[in-house]
Parts: structure tokens; sequence; C-alpha cells
């Protein structure tokens, strides 16, 4: 016979862990020392926040009937000890503590730490705008270091080929958070520093503050400011800043705005392209008309020069004409003389030209006469 097989729910088990947890004495009324961080005051009063280490963290919840007795304002980095017990959330299935009283230390080691190094890297001017270089925008080439299979390289890579289609894109693998991200970031760094790259994008998606350390990392922020190319730092939020950030030669709140400033949109190309055609469109027409007024004026001014330089040649004309009328011999017959010719029509020029009996001709302005020569007699001196 088979023994009988218990089926429990799930809200079953959680709430069996909850009975558990919240039964027993050694987590009731406990003190707990950590750094707030991810904290998030609900409109109605309440506190939600994580309490952290350097290891580990919690998350508590702080009800506002308790909340408002706190001596301070809480913030993140506040290094605080509270009272708490801790529960079970059985909805989620998640357990959390319920904090009574918070009192204040001082600044998380953590942040303490950090502000530290913040400060020595600034001394050094690692994070000068001087040494801030452009980005190209109209790359052949960009290298990506982020988590495998994450929405932060999906977001990039579409993005990137969505607006600028025609560069090649490197992707270096590495993990963004955990003890062995700054070991995998550097790494992943390194290795991008064979290739011809023309920008280089490092970061992750959104996350917790602790979820960021991994780019706090001083040796990741030392290798990140000797950089070949230049460096687009896209940690992915938008209330803290890691230390890439501050190193990096441009900073984007997500990886979306990374692809943005890395590449220019196709679209701003063609728009150019366009503007640029308008343009020489517009040139063009502009001079033709230019040329066709130019052609028309210049038109005008020869017909004038033409019309001129016939007049002139039709008065020089008149006035050969004229002189060849004057010098003519028939000229002679309008003003009563005639002339006097041979019969064969040779001209007499002198009376020795001729003898008795010749025949000659006499022209005059209104007819011609034949006569016979009786008698030739020269002039007397």
């Amino acid at each position: 016979m088979l023994p009988t097989r218990t089926v429990y729910t799930v809200s079953d088990i959680n709430r069996y862990i909850k009975t558990l947890i919240t039964n027993d004495e050694n987590l009731k009324f406990i003190y707990v020392k950590g750094e707030i961080s991810n904290f998030k005051p609900g409109a109605n009063g309440h506190l939600y926040f994580s309490l952290k280490d350097k290891d580990c963290l919690i998350n508590v919840a702080m009800f506002n009937n308790y909340a408002k007795n706190i001596a301070f304002v809480p913030k993140n980095g506040d290094e605080v000890v509270i009272l708490a017990s801790a529960d079970v959330y059985p909805a989620r299935g998640t357990y959390q503590l319920l904090a009574f009283e918070m009192s204040q230390v001082g600044l998380g080691d953590i942040l303490v730490e950090l502000e530290k190094l913040k400060k020595q890297l600034q001394s050094e001017g690692l994070f000068e705008q001087s040494r801030k270089r452009p980005i190209n925008i109209y790359p052949k080439a960009i290298g990506v270091i982020t988590a495998k299979n994450s929405a932060a390289i999906k977001d990039i890579l579409t993005n990137v080929k969505r607006r600028y289609p025609i560069t090649d894109i490197y992707v270096f693998y590495s993990a963004v958070q955990g003890e062995s991200a700054p070991k995998e970031l550097l790494r992943a760094f390194e290795e991008s520093q064979k290739y011809n790259l023309d920008t280089l994008i490092i970061g992750r998606g959104g996350g917790a503050s602790e979820d960021l350390s991994a780019f706090n990392d001083e040796k990741l922020v030392r290798a990140i400011a000797s950089s070949k190319m230049p460096v687009i730092a896209a940690v992915g939020h938008e209330i803290d800043s890691t230390l890439v950030d501050f190193v990096a030669d441009k900073r984007a709140s997500t990886p979306t705005g990374a692809a943005e400033l890395a590449v220019v949109d196709r679209r701003e190309i063609e728009q150019k392209f366009q503007y640029a055609l308008d343009d020489m469109k517009t040139a063009i027409k502009d001079k033709l008309v230019d040329m066709k007024d130019s052609v028309s004026s210049l038109k005008e001014e020869l017909d004038e020069e033409m019309l001129e330089y016939i007049k002139d040649k039709q008065r020089n004309l008149k006035n050969l004409k004229d002189r060849l009328e004057a010098l003519s011999p028939l000229s002679v017959l309008d003003r009563g003389f005639s002339i006097t010719e041979k019969e064969n029509g040779e001209l007499i020029k002198d009376v020795k030209d001729l003898q008795k009996d010749d025949k000659v001709i006499t022209i005059l302005k209104t007819g011609t006469i034949y006569s016979k020569v009786e008698k030739v007699e020269g002039n007397k001196k």
C-alpha cells in the first residue's frame, strides 16, 4: 500500500515559513547595524529601504507609526542601527525586517571609502573636462562591454543598427555585478584595447546602488582613463553616479542613450543630404536665372552695338558714294558741261587727239550729239 501523499500549496509553504521565523525568539526585537541603500519613502509615510554591509543586504520596512519618531532624515549612505524583528511577506515569499526604531551611527564605511577614492582620482586629474574626447558619430567600429543576454546589449545593438547600420559592433561580454564583476570588466576592457575601435561603450541596465559597485573599482577606472578610444559610460541609473561615469568621455543614463551618443541617426544624414540637394537645386535655378538675365542683357547690348555699327558703316558708305559721285565725270553734266568722246568711246582730253573729219560724240545732261570735225584749233597763248 502506497503512503499517503500530501500536496501543499505555495501559500501553505509561505505561511509556514512565516510562522517559523516570526516565532523564533532569536529574531525578535534585535538590533541590526548597516548602511541604508535603495531608500524609498512611501506616500503614506511608510519607509522602505535596504541595509547592507560589505558582503550582504536585507530589505527593511518601517511603517509610519514608527517612522514618525525618527530624529533625523534618513538617506542612502547613512549608517544606522535599527530595532527590528524578522518577518515574511507571504504574497511574494520574501523575508524582511520590520523596523521599530532607528538611530544614526554615521556615514557608511563603504560610502566613506568610495568618497575617499573619488577625491584621490579627482586630485590626479582623471575627471578633468579637458581630458574628455569628442565622440566620432560616424564610426567604422564601436565596442560594447556589458552582460551577455542582457537587456542592455539588446538595446544597444538594436538602436545602433537602426540609427547607423554600416558600423561594425564588437561585443566583449562580462559580469556587471557580483564578486567577479570588477575582474571580468577589467579583462573585457583590456581585450577591447586590441581592436581598432572608434568608440567603446561600457555599462549595464538599471539596478540598485549596491549592484553598481563594480563600476567603482579603482583598477577599472584607471584603465578606462588610459583608453585608446573615447569611452561612453552607460551604467543605467539616474540618481547615483559611479566613478566610471566621471572618468568616461561621455555619460549616458541608459544603454539606449549610449547608442544615441555613439552614432548619428541615418535619418539626420538623409535629411542633411535632402537639405543640401534642395540648396543645390535652388542655387542652380538662381544661377540659371542670373545667366538668362546676363544673356538677355548682353543680347540687348550686342543688338545696340550692331545697330550702331551698321549705321556707322552706312554713313561711311554714303560719304564714299558722295565723294565718288563728286569725282565722277558725269557729275559735271549737271552743272551744264559736256563730255566729248571719239567714235570708239575714247575720251578726248586734248584737241591734239582730233583731226579734221573725225567723228565725235558729245554727251550732255539731256542727250547726245553726233558730229563731224570740220576744223581743229588749239588755244592761243
